[in-house]
């Protein structure tokens, strides 16, 4: 009777060897599955450092497209106080000449008149 196998004793002798050949395998596949996930976080590292350096471009000519905005901006400042000046002092030169205008004709009799 030593020499017989229960159900149980099979079913434990599978298990076993069973949970052997699973644990062979899962190193095996352990190895791959890492392989192919280190894999892909190195292309994914790349394509990281790759949008980066894009951004840093882009960052660049942003930076000096706003110093050629800043410049432009400075010019017409400039420009439109140079216009804003010349028009208060066109006034000011237009009021003294109509000013003329009256003294001439007060006290010389003279009418000075626009000729088209």
């Amino acid at each position: 009777m030593a020499d017989q196998i229960t159900k149980k004793d099979f079913e434990e002798i599978l298990d076993k060897k069973l949970e052997e050949k699973l644990d062979k395998k899962f190193i095996e596949y352990q190895s791959v599955i890492i392989e192919a996930v280190d894999l892909k976080f190195q292309k994914t590292d790349s394509k990281i450092d790759l949008v980066t350096g894009k951004i840093s471009a882009l960052e660049q000519r942003m930076d000096s497209f706003d110093k050629k905005l800043d410049k432009l901006t400075t010019t017409l400042d400039n420009f439109l106080k140079r216009l804003t000046d010349w028009e208060d002092e066109f006034t000011i030169l237009k009021a003294e000449v109509d000013q003329m205008k009256m003294v001439f004709k007060k006290k010389f009799g003279v009418e000075i008149m626009l000729q088209k």
